[in-house]
Parts: C-alpha cells; sequence; structure tokens
C-alpha cells in the first residue's frame, strides 16, 4: 500500500468548483482522493503524477436511480468514485491539457445544479433554523446561562452559512445570466436573514438590561426588579451589634447578596441557588459596609433593613 495523507479544507456551498480545483491540483502532485469524511477531511493515496479532473454533481433524484445514473456518467468516461453529503464525485483523465473537462455541458446546466443543492441542503436548513432554532434563541433568554450562548453561536453560525451561500449564489447566477435582475425570492432571503439577526440582537440586549426600582427608607431600602442584571450597591454605616434582616420573594431567575467590609472578607454572602429564606445577620465591627444586591435575568423583590441590636 501506497503513503496516505489527509488534509483539512472547508469549502461553502456554491465553492465546489474550487473543491473541484483543489482535488484536481492535489492528483497532478501526485495524490488520488480516496475519501472525504466529515466535517471536511480529505484523504488521498499516492499515486503516479496525471492531469485528472474531479467533478462534483449534486441529483437527488439521479442518487435515487443509482445504476442509471452512474451509468450515464460512466458512459461519457467518468468514474464514479462515492457520495458524500448529498454530492457525487466523479473523476477521468483529462481530455484537455488544462484538466477543463465538464460533466455540464453550459452554465445553464451548472446553475440548476446550484438550485437542486439549494432546495436539497439549504431550504432544509432554513425551515429548521426558523421552526426551532431561532424561537429557542429568543425564549431562551428569559434565563441567560450558558446553553443561551451556545444557542446565540448556532444561530449566529445559521445566518453566516445562509448570507454566504446568498451572495456566493447570486454571484454565479449573475456570472451566468448578467441582465437578470435580483428576483422577489432572493430579496426575501436576505429580507429574513436580516430579520432574523435583528431578532436574535434584540433578545439578546433585552435579556442583558434591567428593569427595576430601588426604594429607599430610614432603616433600609427595597430593590423590586422585573428584570435586573446589574448589581445595586448601598454603603452603610453600622456598629458593632447592629442587625441586617433580609427578606427575599423571588419569581423567577438568579439573585445574590454580599455584605462586606471594604478590604475584608464579606460577613455574608448568598444566592437563589440556595434559596433565601428571611435572615439576620449580626455585625461584629463597626465600620462602613457595602451591601450588594445583584442578579442575573432575576425578578422578584429584596427587602434589607438595618437597626440597632434591642
Amino acid at each position: 500500500m501506497g503513503k496516505v495523507k489527509t488534509e483539512f479544507k472547508w469549502f461553502t456551498i456554491p465553492q465546489y468548483r474550487k473543491e473541484e480545483e483543489y482535488l484536481s491540483g492535489m492528483h497532478r502532485k501526485g495524490w488520488k482522493l480516496v475519501k472525504v469524511s466529515f466535517p471536511g477531511f480529505y484523504h488521498f493515496e499516492e499515486c503516479e503524477p496525471e492531469n485528472v479532473s474531479y467533478r462534483l454533481d449534486y441529483n437527488q433524484e439521479g442518487t435515487a436511480h443509482k445504476s442509471e445514473y452512474v451509468q450515464l456518467f460512466s458512459d461519457c468516461g467518468w468514474e464514479y468514485m462515492f457520495d458524500f453529503v448529498g454530492y457525487s464525485y466523479f473523476r477521468k483523465a483529462a481530455d484537455q491539457p488544462d484538466g477543463n473537462d465538464e460533466i455540464f455541458c453550459d452554465d445553464e446546466s451548472r446553475l440548476d445544479m446550484m438550485k437542486r443543492v439549494l432546495k436539497g441542503r439549504v431550504v432544509p436548513l432554513i425551515v429548521i433554523f426558523c421552526c426551532t432554532i431561532l424561537p429557542q434563541i429568543c425564549m431562551s433568554f428569559k434565563d441567560f446561562g450558558s446553553l443561551n450562548y451556545l444557542l446565540l453561536f448556532v444561530g449566529i453560525l445559521y445566518l453566516v452559512l445562509f448570507t454566504v451561500f446568498a451572495v456566493q449564489f447570486r454571484s454565479y447566477e449573475k456570472s451566468v445570466f448578467p441582465e437578470k435582475k435580483v428576483n422577489l425570492k432572493y430579496a426575501a432571503v436576505m429580507a429574513g436573514i436580516c430579520l432574523s439577526a435583528v431578532l436574535m440582537v434584540g433578545s439578546a440586549v433585552y435579556s442583558m438590561s434591567s428593569s427595576y426600582t430601588v426604594n429607599e427608607f430610614p432603616e433600609g431600602f427595597r430593590i423590586s426588579a422585573e428584570r435586573l442584571n446589574k448589581a445595586v450597591e448601598k454603603e452603610v454605616e453600622l456598629k458593632k451589634g447592629d442587625i441586617v434582616e433580609v427578606v427575599h420573594i423571588n419569581y423567577s431567575g438568579h439573585w445574590y447578596l454580599s455584605i462586606s467590609e471594604e478590604g475584608k472578607e464579606p460577613v455574608f454572602f448568598g444566592n437563589t441557588y440556595q434559596t433565601f429564606d428571611p435572615f439576620t445577620v449580626k455585625i461584629q465591627e463597626d465600620g462602613l459596609y457595602t451591601i450588594k444586591c445583584s442578579g442575573k435575568q432575576a425578578s422578584g423583590i429584596m427587602t434589607v433593613t438595618y437597626s440597632a441590636q434591642d
């Protein structure tokens, strides 16, 4: 068995021509394609350098009638290799010095293949994105956590892929039909991408904003929050023996509370992962204390009072 090697390459859906050129170039260097594996690993085996043309086709109807489909290409001298993520890979010794052999008779046929890719690969992704991922992103920001960041990343990745495909598809279409204007379908896709981006960004901004009020009174303060995503701090002069009482009503999200003197360890720290029950903290030293209430998608009421020991 000859030498083998694997290379990682990433080609977007409309860049199938670049993929063909890459594979043909590798064969001219003495490396013939053996297989392709997810997410973009190309496996080669050492061979005699030859001028070989590689071509890709995407035709779900053809692959449904495999034998006739492969025979059609075989009659034209193309060797069927394998299928990968819907694409069929073919190659043959180049008839032309530049290896510019084609399996499509004209540019319109190539554009038809791009349209088949659009229907078979991109449209299902759009349906999945609109019906599952986008609604989950919008709803999940009610409780912002690590999963939400993952969903946001996936959503952004989808939008980038859709945008790249739309732009490259339009560029290819324009190269084939320079006089053709932008049609309503293309405009609708771009509008949908923009709207989805606005919804995602809006949900993220909304989830990280705050809506709350602070009512102060001589013995303490009360925070009433519809949505708290920041820290509210109060500095209070307390004396040894003073009592700080906290009453907390949590509707949703997570609340954090700390009571500390500058430069020292907090005399109290807690959060609603450990649900607050009404409690008191007795101050052990005179000093200027910072009472900090912070939230993460928190809603509810927190009342803090401080008084001298009876």
